[in-house]
């Protein structure tokens, strides 16, 4: 439900630890240890000033070869840069840019590749490619969009499945044939995320070194196993401080040195389990040097056998790291089972000083009973190198290590590696502070300025309605309460239980009896301490999922913790606890001085009459969707197609059906949420949903149809929409089968498509505004909550026609901050009443794996940054409330929906309140109504 993208620190605001300081790094053309690091292969790179360089004092300068018609199959001229440790975890970035100068006379033709931890074993769809062509002389930037190959744009292709939590190698290549090719590239930034990508930096424990499973050759008191097939190297036994080395020079007189290892009978490491084949290797030159490591299953065929480096064989690469002694490791088979964890961040992981091989080309598995040799080599060397290798082994496979998993929560849902001040120990801490609840139980009073609905009863009194409404006063915006107050709207998202689930990994063949039990994720499954049998009181927590967003299985068993300790601490039955924490969580509103519940409240809230609260619609139905092509919660809806009207209807009408449609403290209704209407951060993403729907036929899609004939309307002709567009569509009955375009935008199609953009949102607002206000007709639109990635100019001016009150998902430090409130430029042009629907601020120091969306180093920074952003909105005239997204933590193994598995709760998963944070909120919204009117 939470808007995904991270903000930066401010200078204004106290320091915020988001989390692009921490894990976004990025290659630095400024940094030595980079170029170091670079590794070229029919390439030679250096660092230059002057021409090229566009940021800094210095760029990367790269000489591809020339490539003749017969090698273009034979080898790609290369550059691949490595992260400087940890892989690079780009999950909460939609792109990076770069500028590439092109130094020559002839254009220059690069691709750009990113590679993650699977795809660096081949997998394609685990490799994202871009194509680009850099006209002679001319320095251009580049934006590579992280899912520009599952958007088909143009020069993109792969990459389904890259896994931007673990990038392994950033490389630029060429295809031949081709002449020889320079480029120079400065100024790489990593561009903030389009959708919901959310990165975490993973606690990392130190583990010393890799365990081993098996020795090889220790070259020491174990045969050395070097072959006499070893060519163009030369060995010598040497020692060192912990034991016999060999030291290998590998010279320039061959293409291809190497060094090959070789038994009398092939190695049988099938009983092994899972391992990876590591060499600890020492480069004691100030060079990185990029070796390959070949390992064959079959005889090779030098010696009439059928290996030959692709049959047969598993040939993959290594940088080895200038100056660093390290252990390399191979995986010899793809990894077994599904690694999928189904949270947004892991625990804690073991950290050893290891560099992954990456997978070149030929097989992927071997056969690990029958391996007959394995060889590190060079190619076409033009001088001579040297290493230190100390042993050769079998080690734990460190991509598939899932030791970290076990047991990670208790019997109440904590994580069970840690403590900290609000862990509950035992059910007797739970029922005393249950007791102590209940002995307060109803008497908490309404702060003393606060009206009967929670206005402002010591201001002015406006004209009372009997239902909530807007005023602009004094030329600040305002809502008003039924009885005449101004109002300022405060309060905590997700007020429920369905997000306290979390997915135990079971499935079931027939769901509804529980009955064919199955583990789906092992994984999943060995993460808790203690779930109940079938028999256990507490089993009543258990629920099925029958779809899942995303996670380690689409669908299964959840169990909720959270019911389960309320039931603990008031000693009771699930039903008799739920209906004591409902008069609790009111009490505590009222206590901690919020105006309304937020967002998304379980039902028995309304008509409460204690707090002013609001409803929520989604649009459902079978009516068509358009895909903007980054559809993170899926494609929106086609408000053309008729039946839409029919979905829109049901919605409204589910909606009063659960309220009471004359009930004055209802404040209005939100109508979906983070719709991926689109952004304007790059042209793909602002005009992505109108590239899509016009590449559809206007005889099955109704917007294809309306967009055509709105078209047809304005130029009447083919010919005229050809020379705006700078097009060559044959006839209007081509352009409506279908009309593909996927490359840069003319200034006229820009201006059309934005003309799209408008009627498409008039549209969507005017239907969902027609059926609010017919069947409650007494209440406000509270707007669609746009995410700060998902709205454009076009769809804000449509929306601000039809809502009551514009509602924005903001996920920043502060209502400032200028890379993600992009809303702010058009709110003096709208002049509507605006609400933040959620921010929050969360932290690691409570046992949860992951701070949420903006992450800050303790639950003192929560507290201080809680009230930073709140008066930033109380200081902004248009924005009349904010909402913090939520009232309870995520569960610590992750929500069922999606795995958001953050510390962004007034309380924790066993209802323990965040003392600091709720006294900062409290006095906060104290001083509430004089901070914003009293000035």
């Amino acid at each position: 439900m939470t808007a995904c993208s991270t903000s930066s620190t401010t200078s204004n605001s106290p320091t915020s630890n988001t989390e692009q300081s921490d894990t976004s790094v990025a290659p630095d053309f400024e940094s030595t240890p980079f170029f170091s690091a670079a590794s070229a292969t029919h390439a030679t790179v250096k660092p230059v000033s002057g021409d090229g360089v566009t940021e800094g004092e210095r760029a990367l300068a790269i000489s591809f070869d020339a490539v003749s018609e017969a090698d273009k199959y034979n080898y790609w001229p290369n550059v691949k840069i490595f992260p400087q440790g940890e892989p690079w975890n780009w999950n909460d970035k939609g792109s990076f840019t770069v500028d590439v100068t092109n130094p020559t006379d002839k254009p220059a033709n690069i691709i750009f590749k990113l590679v993650d931890n699977v795809g660096q074993m081949g997998a394609a769809t685990n490799q994202l490619n871009y194509a680009v062509t850099i006209p002679a002389g001319e320095t251009q930037q580049v934006e590579m969009l992280f899912n520009g190959g599952t958007r088909q744009l143009d020069g993109y292709w792969d990459g389904q499945k890259l896994n931007l939590r673990r990038l392994v190698e950033l490389q630029v290549f060429v295809q031949g044939p081709m002449d020889a090719q320079q480029v120079v590239l400065d100024n790489f930034s990593l561009v903030d995320s389009t959708g919901d990508f959310v990165s975490a930096q993973e606690k990392v424990i130190e583990a010393g070194p890799i365990p081993t499973l098996k020795m090889v050759t220790d070259f020491d008191t174990m045969p050395s196993l070097i072959s006499d097939r070893s060519t163009s190297t030369t060995v010598k036994r040497i020692k060192r401080d912990d034991g016999k080395a060999i030291e290998v020079v590998f010279t320039a007189d061959n293409a291809y040195p190497n060094l090959t290892f070789k038994s009398s009978s092939p190695f049988d490491w099938s009983e092994i389990g899972d391992f990876n084949l590591a060499f600890d290797i020492e480069n004691p030159s100030s060079d990185a040097l990029q070796m390959f490591v070949r390992v064959d299953q079959a005889e090779n065929k030098n010696w009439g056998g059928t290996a030959d480096g692709v049959n047969d064989s598993l040939s993959s690469y290594m940088t080895l790291l200038p100056n660093q002694r390290s252990t390399y490791y191979l995986s010899l088979a793809e990894v077994a089972g599904d690694m999928t964890s189904g949270m947004r961040s892991e625990p804690p992981k073991k950290s050893y000083s290891a560099q992954a091989i990456s997978h070149g080309w030929g097989l992927t598995s071997l056969d690990v009973s029958n391996i007959v040799s394995f060889q590190l080599y060079l190619q076409n060397p033009t001088s001579n190198a040297k290493i230190i290798m100390d042993s050769v082994r079998l080690v734990p496979n460190l991509d598939a290590d899932t030791s970290r998993y076990t047991n990670i929560v208790d019997q109440y849902g904590q994580f069970s590696g840690d403590t900290w001040a609000e862990k509950v120990t035992s059910d007797e801490q739970l029922i005393a502070a249950g007791q102590e609840e209940l002995a307060k139980l109803g008497q908490v009073k309404p702060m003393s300025d606060r009206s009967l609905y929670g206005g402002w009863k010591a201001g002015p009194k406006l004209e009372a309605t009997g239902y909530f409404r807007t005023e602009k006063v004094d030329g600040k915006w305002s809502l008003v309460d039924p009885q005449g107050y101004l109002f300022f709207m405060t309060g905590l998202d997700n007020v429920r239980m369905d997000d306290t689930v979390t997915m135990t990994g079971v499935d079931f063949d027939n769901p509804a009896a529980r009955e064919g039990r199955i583990v789906a994720s092992e994984l999943r499954n060995s993460m808790f301490e203690w779930l109940p049998e079938d028999d256990d009181p507490y089993a009543v927590n258990y629920d099925y999922a029958p779809y899942v967003h995303s996670g380690a299985t689409k669908k299964g068993e959840v169990f909720s913790f959270y019911r389960t300790n309320l039931m603990r601490k008031y000693q009771t039955d699930r039903d008799s606890a739920l209906e004591t924490w409902k008069e609790v969580t009111l009490d505590r509103m009222q206590e901690w001085g919020f105006t309304t519940l937020g967002n998304w409240i379980d039902p028995m809230f309304f008509g409460s009459e204690r707090v002013a609260y609001e409803a929520h619609g989604w649009i459902n139905g079978n009516h068509q969707r358009i895909s903007t092509g980054n559809d993170y919660w899926g494609p929106i809806h086609d408000p053309f197609d008729p039946e839409f009207v029919n979905s829109t209807r049901e919605m409204a009408e589910g909606v009063a059906a659960q309220v009471d449609k004359n009930d004055p403290w209802l404040v209005g209704i939100f109508v979906d949420n983070e719709i991926s209407w689109g952004n304007v951060m790059n042209e793909a993403n602002h005009y992505g949903l109108i590239v899509n729907a016009l590449s559809l036929d206007a005889k099955q899609s109704p917007a294809k149809a309306a967009f055509s004939a709105h078209l047809k309307q304005k130029y009447t002709t083919i010919d005229a929409l050809n020379r705006a567009w700078k097009t060559q569509i044959s006839s209007w009955e081509t352009f409506d089968a279908s009309f593909e375009h996927r490359s840069a935008l003319k200034a006229g199609m820009k201006s059309d498509y934005s003309d799209m953009l408008t009627l498409l949102a008039d549209k969507y607002f005017s239907t969902v505004d027609a059926e609010l206000n017919r069947v409650l007709p007494n209440h406000m639109y509270m707007g669609a909550r746009f995410a700060d990635w998902g709205v454009t100019p076009e769809i804000a001016r449509g929306a601000a026609k039809y809502v009551d009150v514009m509602s924005y998902n903001l996920y920043a430090n502060d209502l400032n901050d200028p890379k993600k409130a992009h809303f702010k430029q058009w709110l003096a042009e709208l002049d509507k009443p605006s609400v933040i629907g959620e921010f929050h601020f969360g932290s690691t120091d409570t046992g949860l794996f992951h701070g949420g969306i903006v992450t800050v180093a303790n639950q003192t920074q929560r507290a201080e940054m809680y009230t930073h952003y709140m008066q930033s909105v109380v200081d902004n005239p248009y924005f009349v409330g904010a909402h913090w997204f939520q009232y309870l933590d995520s569960p610590a193994t992750g929500r069922a929906w999606d795995g958001e598995n953050y510390n962004i709760g007034f309380v924790t998963i066993a209802d323990e309140p965040y003392v600091e944070l709720i006294e900062a909120a409290t006095e906060f919204n104290r001083t509430l109504y004089d901070n914003r009117f009293g000035k």
